[in-house]
């Protein structure tokens, strides 16, 4: 086969430029025809995504890092080929999609092989989100594999992102340490499926997937299958009453908590209300990467993206 191979050299701390080496040398021993996308940058890294995806003996795109680098192989093969599969050595921080997956986190060789096995099968098939401005060219559209943030869950991932220390996932409880020391409620409307929701300052949550910033089971009933979005929100409180609430997201517990609200959508409107007293929304983030800001839509498009699974 002729596989496609985009390395997020920076993914994971740096690992992932060794996973890559690794990953690169293990498939072409084992027979296939390797073709080498790394790129400096995330721009440089879509341009030579999106020529290998539109060859046409082209078998696969395989991600090499975190949930950032599957998400910009997904966006590519959705743009350019929406056939092609797309497979995962998880190398990166988070790695949400790969647990969800039950890839092997932290061993190239192992999840080589276990890529090695998938490539003999049929893909899993998925939903994907789909993520549109309201008030601008419904044309530029950037598609999700697990959670779209809007909350204190955008904000703590953009300070994570921008955070060398700690590695891994204790990234994402320091950047929530900080972020909480001037919060005071997000100026964010949800509307899903036409309904408004109950005021949501606190947390805003659009999962495709079950889970984010490095494990945290934010949407615990969340499938990849069913056609639907999980929508988790949750009111503006207290400091000390979102620290006791946060600690439960790691088991899921946090959606039976009165301040959180969940309910399930197929389409999803990001508003800013412009309620006095409130912060500015932060940047939305989807599979920890920077997306936009409100007003935004979003929507599922079911079994969209073929996975090496």
């Amino acid at each position: 086969m002729r596989l496609g191979v985009l390395v997020n050299p920076a993914a994971g701390g740096g690992r992932a430029a060794a996973a890559g080496r690794e990953a690169l040398d293990l498939l072409a021993a084992s027979g296939h025809e390797v073709v080498d996308l790394t790129a400096p940058d995330a721009a440089s890294a879509r341009i030579r995504a999106a020529a290998f995806a539109v060859e046409p003996d082209a078998d696969a795109l395989v991600a090499v890092g975190g949930d950032g680098v599957l998400n910009l192989a997904a966006n590519c093969v959705l743009q350019h080929a929406p056939h092609l599969p797309v497979g995962l050595v998880p190398a990166g921080t988070g790695n949400d999609t790969a647990r969800a997956l039950g890839l092997p986190r932290g061993n190239p060789v192992a999840a080589v092989t276990h890529l090695l096995g998938a490539l003999g099968r049929d893909p899993v098939v998925v939903d994907v989100g789909e993520i549109t401005p309201l008030d601008a060219d419904p044309a530029r559209r950037r598609w999700f594999v697990g959670v779209a943030s809007a909350g204190i869950d955008a904000a703590v991932n953009a300070r994570a992102n921008a955070t060398a220390w700690p590695r891994g996932s204790a990234r994402y409880l320091v950047a929530l340490a900080r972020e909480l020391v001037a919060f005071r409620g997000f100026d964010v409307a949800v509307v899903a499926d036409g309904v408004a929701l109950p005021e949501s300052g606190t947390l805003v949550a659009i999962a495709n997937g079950a889970r984010i910033g490095g494990g945290m089971l934010i949407a615990p009933d969340a499938s990849w299958t069913d056609g639907m979005l999980d929508v988790v929100t949750a009111r503006t409180v207290p400091r000390r009453t979102l620290l006791t609430v946060f600690p439960r997201v790691y088991r899921g517990t946090h959606v039976d908590h009165p301040v959180v609200h969940v309910t399930r959508a197929r389409e999803v409107e990001l508003r800013v209300p412009h309620w006095p007293g409130r912060a500015a929304p932060p940047v939305v983030h989807a599979d920890g990467e920077p997306v936009g800001n409100l007003p935004l839509r979003v929507r599922v498009v079911p079994q969209a993206l073929r996975l090496l699974a």
